[in-house]
């Protein structure tokens, strides 16, 4: 089996528009300045935040600035033995 992970410098609308093109539909996209770019585009349908039980100083906003609010709902949370938290969320329509 080939490797599934792609580097491209291609804009979130074309890069997916060439995965739509060779049958894509659904893709896993991650890193925060990646991330926010599709969050601007449009692109993303639905989320997964993880939450480590760390407690930061300082850092980065996680999703950097937007132009409005977008509005999240709610799907499922699990949470694991060492305290890591994952929750679903889906983009409100």
């Amino acid at each position: 089996m080939g490797s599934k992970v792609r580097v491209t410098d291609l804009s979130p609308t074309e890069a997916m528009r060439m995965l739509q093109s060779e049958g894509h539909r659904r893709v896993y996209v991650d890193g925060g300045r990646v991330i926010q770019s599709f969050l601007r585009a449009g692109l993303i349908a639905d989320m997964v935040i993880t939450t480590v039980p760390v407690l930061l100083g300082e850092g980065r906003r996680l999703f950097g600035s937007l132009a409005g609010e977008i509005r999240l709902q709610h799907e499922k949370t699990k949470s694991y033995p060492s305290g890591l938290v994952q929750s679903r969320y889906r983009i409100a329509a």
